[in-house]
Formats: C-alpha cells, structure tokens, sequence
C-alpha cells in the first residue's frame, strides 16, 4: 500500500524585479514601494501591486474584500509569499520550525511589498499559479505510487571502515545551531536575490555571529561517519521497491533482515546537495527524537557519498484513507486525537513546532498504531499528493499563520481541530475552495461551522472549541487537552484495524 512521509513547508521565495535603465551615476533597479491602505470611504483596499488586486478580484469578491479588508490583505501577501518557495519534491528535508524561524519569517511577509517586482514575474506568473493551485485542488482519492520501470542503479558497497567515536551534542545545542544555519542560509539567499538593488526596508535582525564556525565538507563527512551505524547496509537491509524519486534522493521500501521489519529508506546523494551541514544537523536531532507517537528515525548509513537515512514504516497508510472512506465513530476519533495529542505534546516540549498537522501526516500500523510525521526527513511514499498545493496545505492553517499575530506552538492545536473535523466530515472544511479563498476564510471567519454540530456529544463539542478557539490565549495547549474529558472515553486502538482493511480494500493499496 501507499503512503506518505510526506512534504515539506520550506520558507524562502525571491522577490519579483521591476527592471530600471542604467544612468551613469544612478543607482539601477530601484526598489518600488507600495504603501497599502483601506479608503476610508470606499473601505477598500489601495495601494496594492495591480496583479495582486486582479487576483483578489477573481477568488474574494468585492464585498468581502470591504467587509474584511484585513484578512483580504494578509491572505494575498502569504499567498504570493508561499508560490514562488522551492517545490517540496526538491527538498531534501522539512526544517525543524521554531519560534525564532517563524518570527524571520513573518517579518520577511511583513516586508512582501517593499520587495521589488522582477521582470520575470509577469502578471500571469501569478494568475497562472492560482489556475494551477485550482487545478491541484485537492482530491479526495490519493493516487497509488507512479510505475518505476527500472529502479537506478543503486551506489556501490562501501569499503569497511573503523567506526570513530560518537560525541553529540545537547539538543538544545543542536537546536541553537540549526536556528543560526537556517538564518545564515537565508540572508545568503536574500543577498543573491537582492544583489543589484538598493533596499529601502528595515534590515532583519540576523544571527550572524556562527557564519565562521561552519564545518568544511571533510569535518561534515567526518561527523556524518561519526554518527552513522558502521557496516554494510547491503547486507542489512532487502530492497522491496523504489516507491519515489526525485532531486532530494531516492526513496525506497525494505526489509530489515535483523527483524524481517519493512523499513522506508531514503537514498540521498551528498554530492548532490549544497546544505551538507544543515543535513547533518537534522540528523543529529532525529536522533533525538523518540516517542512512541512518532514515525521514528531508525538509522543511517554513509555509502561513499550516498547517505542512507532509515525511517520506520507503517503499513495502515494514511489516516486520510479510513477518513475518506469509512466512518469513524467519536471513541475512534478520541483515540487518534489522544495519540497525536501525545506527540504534539512532545515535540512542543523540544521547542519544535509541527505545523502541518492533517490526516496525511498521520500514519496507522496495521495494529491501531497512530504516528505522526513530515517533520525533519521525509520518504515520499505516495507519490503525487494532490492535496498539496502550491501555497502547501491552507485548509488545516490556523488563522495566525496568516495573520502573523500570536504565532505559537498553538498552531498545531488548531491544526488538530481541523484534523477532528475531517474524521467527522472526510474533509478539512473550505476543501473545495482554491487555495488564495481558503487563506482568506480562515483569517476572517476564524472557527469555522461543522454542519453536523448538533449530532457531537457536549464533551465532543467542547473538545473542538478548545481547539479551536481564535484568540490564541483562550485556545488549550496539548497539555491541557491530555486530560480533557472528551479523552478519557477513547476505543481500543485495535478498534481501527477493520477500518484500515475496509479502506485498503476499496483503495486497493498493497505494499507487496
């Protein structure tokens, strides 16, 4: 069968240029600022860039626009800020969110318009990208992993090596230093987008003070051996199938023949990839992180250049699959609330944030096991997920990660409510809206209606307005939500196993 381990939410888009004519003695490509305001007697919007007003126009209508001018404003700016992120299938992982990276990254959406418009960014650069996400919108029937007719030939076997001795570092430590080479990363970007213009805008408070202390490609290897299992992986692990491919590496299922476990390996090619440090950054923290709740990182290998990263494997697939296509009783949803509530839990302790919480990030073991995944190393295992648009995945975003206000740990909570909705409904709600519409009903309306409200039980109600409470001060925290009541009557996780082969039957998923 398939299923994902799935997409990223990477940060960085470039700016569109509005080229000027050189003048000797004149600076070239000057910056155009755009001052956005509501008309005080019209009540709209003025000042925006006209390929973001005709955008408007076509998905919020007129008068939404004057009734919420606000959210109107912050769903273009993160639309447009999302569109032009590199793909997901060309990252090789999904950063580890903190509350440091999400504050460089709302400043950087604050500052949106002070970027210049690039000659290449034409006005239907943009309408082309809504055209696209309206296409992409998201089926509710995932497709079974794309054919391989021939897997690439795999790296050679890698000569016997001496194991060096492993010293890690806190995780705190590690943190700090992930936080710094992200920054770093991104001014290094932000000067090669900005190199021939002159800026105008406040300059980001940046965390330079580590640029010198980045390891070379001899200390990165170094460490990388230091901190992979010795030995032949060859003859560990028995290749099953190559289930995905793409610029971040090859992705491919396996048995472990010391448990005769299927395990999910993604091959990466180190000579391929300029982030060296960052990867073994991410590495180090995977290995930190153990729970129960959370498809875990198993082991990695070094094969000359190739780096084999060892994740585990459920094979009850996606939680969107028994959502989509069977019905879940309220003891069911209990139960899987509880258990991601669990993982929430633990990374939130770690200072991380997951912030793509949705039914596709939680996987299910054939046994009733309930995992949570996409954070750090990813093994696309489900080939082209059509619920991932060009701005990722809106419908699950909490209101602050449009509106940049209170923006926390939180997000994940009312990620989670929305999660809950789906195990009602088989959708997140606005599924069918496009991508730049849905941005905009989240940031105005906030809690959004669940058609079959009066049929929850009050402890059920209660349960979801908690989660889904606007103001970030009044939403619970995943410890508080651990001991509410609507959890203490949860099913038997094995309660789940007949609405996993119900839904494998009828998707015809198989892993073999």
């Amino acid at each position: 069968m398939s299923l994902s381990l799935t997409k990223f939410f990477s940060k960085k888009r470039s700016g569109p240029v509005d080229t000027v004519a050189a003048e000797i003695g004149l600076p070239t490509n000057v910056s155009h600022k755009f001052h956005v305001s509501k008309n005080a007697e019209t009540g709209q919007l003025e000042g925006l860039p006209d390929p973001w007003i005709r955008l408007l126009n076509t998905q919020i209508s007129k008068s939404e626009q004057d009734e919420h001018p606000d959210a109107a404003l912050q769903a273009i700016k993160f639309y447009n800020y999302s569109i032009k992120r590199k793909p997901p299938d060309q990252e090789v992982f999904k950063p580890f969110v903190t509350q440091d990276l999400i504050e460089e990254e709302s400043q950087e959406i604050d500052n949106i318009l002070t970027k210049k418009y690039r000659s290449n960014d034409s006005d239907d650069d943009v309408l082309i990208s809504e055209r696209q996400s309206t296409d992409d919108q998201a089926q509710r029937l995932p497709e079974l992993p794309p054919k391989v007719n021939k897997p690439p030939k795999p790296p050679p076997k890698p000569a016997p090596r001496k194991c060096n001795d492993r010293v890690d570092k806190t995780l705190t430590e590690i943190l700090e230093d992930l936080n710094t080479y992200q920054i770093d990363d991104d001014l290094s970007l932000e000067k090669d987008v900005m190199s021939s213009e002159i800026e105008e805008s406040p300059i980001l408070r940046r965390k330079t003070e580590c640029i010198g202390m980045r390891l070379n490609k001899e200390q990165i290897y170094e460490e990388l051996r230091a901190i992979c299992q010795c030995g032949d992986p060859y003859l560990r692990f028995e290749r099953i199938k190559q289930v995905g491919a793409g610029a971040s590496g090859t992705v491919f299922i396996a048995t472990d023949l010391q448990n005769n476990q299927k395990v999910a390996i993604k091959d990466i090619d180190l000579s391929k990839q300029p982030k060296k440090e960052l990867i073994l950054t991410e590495i180090k923290i995977l290995k930190e992180f153990h729970h129960p709740n959370l498809v875990n990182f198993l082991d990695a290998y070094l094969v000359d250049e190739h780096l084999w990263v060892i994740m585990e494997l459920l094979e009850g697939g996606p939680l969107t699959d028994v959502v989509t296509e069977t019905v879940m009783k309220e003891v069911q949803i209990a139960a899987v609330c509880r258990e991601v509530l669990k993982a929430i839990n633990f990374l939130h302790s770690k200072g991380i944030i997951h912030r793509d919480i949705k039914s596709d990030n939680v996987l299910l073991g054939m046994n009733g096991a309930v995992k949570v995944t996409d954070f750090g190393f990813c093994a696309n295992i489900d080939g082209d997920e059509k619920r991932q648009t060009v701005v990722g995945t809106p419908y699950w975003m909490a209101p602050e990660v449009v509106t940049r206000k209170q923006y926390g740990k939180k997000v994940d909570i009312w990620s989670l409510g929305i999660m809950a909705i789906e195990m009602i409904e088989g959708e997140p709600p606005y599924m069918k809206e496009t991508p730049l519409r849905a941005l905009y009903l989240i940031a105005a309306i906030g809690k959004p209606s669940i058609p079959r409200w009066d049929n929850l039980s009050p402890t059920f109600q209660n349960f979801l307005e908690r989660c889904l409470a606007v103001e970030v001060d009044e939403r619970a925290t995943a410890d508080e939500l651990l001991s509410h009541p609507f959890l203490e009557n949860c099913a038997e996780l094995s309660t789940l196993t007949p609405l996993i082969r119900a839904a494998q039957k009828i998707l015809q998923k198989a892993f073999n």
